[in-house]
């Protein structure tokens, strides 16, 4: 005859087992009542047509009083406007937003962009390798909208080519 008792019988790997396995069904229960976190998904902005641009030109694409978010990087021109976590208001590289980056990109100080024309001097080698590896970057992620120029007159005509992700030539 079986014994009752014997079947019955709890081991400490029993109780172990048992514990993990209510933990589990808690967690579980709990994430089902939990509300969705709300992600602020960025809308998406009209495609810019190419142009090059002075600094004071793209000083304005700061994201404030136009919806588009433009840096330069190594010469070339941005358009970051997804990103506004990043260089919207109130995001991390906000300070780059409307600015040539190079310098403050190379260097991983936010704080060192300029408000005019910057000729790179004083860059180290290392510097400039650091900022070419962001305009790879960006060339793979952003659109081009065109290139940082010091004068109006060294502007290229683009006709009627829409900023897109690709090199520029």
């Amino acid at each position: 005859m079986v014994d009752i008792g014997s079947l019955l019988e709890v081991t400490t790997l029993d109780v172990v087992l048992i514990a993990i396995l209510l933990v589990l069904v808690y967690r579980w229960y709990k994430r089902q009542n939990e509300p969705e976190i709300a992600r602020d998904i960025p809308k998406p902005v009209a495609p810019l047509k190419m142009t090059d641009m002075t600094v004071d030109e793209l000083k304005k694409y700061n994201g404030e009083d136009d919806e588009h978010i433009l840096l330069a990087c190594d010469r070339i021109i941005f358009d970051v406007s997804r990103s506004t976590s990043f260089y919207g208001k109130g995001g991390a590289y906000e300070k780059l937003a409307g600015h040539d980056a190079t310098r403050a990109l190379s260097v991983m100080d936010a704080n060192l962009v300029k408000e005019e024309w910057d000729d790179y001097a004083g860059l180290t080698d290392d510097q400039k390798d650091t900022s070419n590896e962001w305009r790879d970057s960006f060339l793979g992620k952003y659109p081009t909208v065109g290139r940082l120029v010091e004068k109006e007159n060294l502007k290229k005509n683009y006709e009627d080519r829409v900023a897109g992700i690709r090199s520029l030539n």
